[in-house]
């Protein structure tokens, strides 16, 4: 899973530098900033125009692959970590959800930004503040993701190393 989450990053950045950013020009995609305002898209939407926008579609198709790896690799890992972990961290079994969350809204943002691709040049407000949000929301819930794992990480090593004859439980 892991693997599959970084070819297909490398691919769509490889297919967003060769198809659109070398012909159309060096703008930031919404999918890749935190925050962003009307205003901002419509830049960036009049840098790249028409025929720059339906280049940066079919080079982000894959943006609806991606979000199926990393966020069942992540929550696998949290999920063998935790089982890693002595029972009593069962009720942490909810974290799993941080990065699945992740993944929705990042499904929600390419669909909210696809919206208005397809609308342009008439973009919506509410539509962007919408999807701004929504990515905004993507992020928050993939750095607790990335945040969980690693705070996880020296727990399971410590109870390794204080319980080495405890059995790994992966049922």
């Amino acid at each position: 899973m892991i693997i599959s989450s970084f070819v297909v990053v490398m691919v769509m950045a490889i297919l967003t530098q060769t198809l659109v950013y070398d012909v159309y020009g060096d703008v930031t995609m919404p999918d890749t900033r935190f925050t962003y305002t009307l205003t901002e898209i419509t830049d960036v939407f009049n840098t790249l125009g028409q025929a720059g926008l339906n280049s940066w579609v079919w080079a982000h198709m894959l943006d609806f692959v991606f979000p199926l790896t990393y966020m069942f690799a992540m929550s696998f890992g949290i999920n063998l970590e935790l089982r890693r972990l002595p029972s009593k961290w069962s009720m942490s079994r909810f974290l799993v959800l941080f990065p699945l969350l992740g993944g929705i809204f990042d499904y929600v943002e390419n669909t909210l930004v696809l919206t208005q691709i397809a609308a342009y040049p008439n973009l919506s407000g509410v539509v962007i503040a919408t999807a701004s949000a929504v990515t905004m929301l993507k992020w928050a819930f993939l750095m607790a993701g990335f945040v969980i794992i690693f705070v996880l990480i020296p727990f399971v090593v410590y109870y390794r190393l204080s319980n080495p004859e405890s059995e790994i439980s992966l049922d």
